[in-house]
């Protein structure tokens, strides 16, 4: 081959014909008539457009709402600002607080107050913009299914010798750990020895624990508590107690009294 043929211009080809492509279509959807190579008109390929967003929309608000269903106790599942167990001073501190790095809610203060039920509204709207949350009951459980457990059972179970039963307790502990926001209720409800009036090596070392991480690594936490600083210092024992009660009252907005 010669040099001048390697470098001559390549022959031109025709353009396919697109004419075929394009002619008179009607649409499957409203039966217009249309021309393009596809089978929808411009208005009826938005539509679906929309029903395949919205499908998909309704489709993870339904997996959410399964998801609340599983995690919030029947008695809290359905609370609004205004419900009567709510205190009205609580309502207007706790629903100005947000969650963020380093920055947690403790909610103190007698029975009757709505301190849980506030705790699950705040828990709800965090939970319905999409973020990862998770509640535990800080002693054995509510009445609310095995499913469900409280961290004193879960840390307990998490040695059991059903496989199961071991592996549903560690699955819940390693949730209180990692989710973006950690509902810890009634801390101070947990069983004591009746001597000394202390939590167990095993359960004050794993709530200690868990609040420590948590607030370590900017994890914020919603905690509640009917018993007074004191209280909770002495259940923690000497070495546990006061240090994690200065490290709440650091990283903690306070509501109540």
């Amino acid at each position: 081959m010669t040099f001048d043929a390697l470098t001559s211009p390549l022959p031109m080809t025709s353009s396919p014909d697109l004419r075929p492509l394009l002619r008179e279509r009607v649409c499957v959807d409203c039966g217009c008539t249309l021309t393009g190579v596809l089978g929808l008109c411009g208005d009826c390929a938005e539509v679906r457009q929309w029903r395949e967003v919205e499908g998909r929309r309704l489709a993870e608000q339904k997996v959410r709402q399964s998801r609340w269903q599983a995690l919030c106790p029947p008695l809290y599942r359905h609370t609004d600002w205004a419900h009567a167990d709510l205190a009205p001073g609580l309502v207007a501190l706790v629903q100005s607080w947000q969650p963020a790095p380093g920055r947690s809610l403790l909610l103190t203060g007698g029975t009757g107050l709505g301190k849980t039920r506030a705790a699950f509204a705040l828990l709800q709207r965090v939970h319905d913009s999409g973020r990862s949350v998770y509640a535990l009951h800080a002693g054995d459980a509510w009445d609310h299914g095995s499913h469900l457990q409280g961290l004193a059972s879960a840390v307990r179970l998490q040695y059991h010798e059903d496989p199961r039963v071991a592996q549903t307790a560690a699955h819940c502990l390693h949730r209180a750990r990692t989710c973006s926001l950690l509902l810890l209720d009634d801390v101070g409800k947990e069983r004591a020895s009746g001597q000394t009036g202390q939590l167990s090596e095993a359960v004050g070392e794993a709530l200690f624990g868990l609040i420590e991480h948590r607030l370590v690594h900017a994890l914020p936490l919603i905690l509640t508590t009917n018993a007074p600083g004191a209280t909770l210092q002495h259940r923690l024992g000497p070495d546990r107690g006061a240090p994690l009660l200065r490290r709440l009252l650091e990283s903690c907005t306070v509501v109540g009294g």
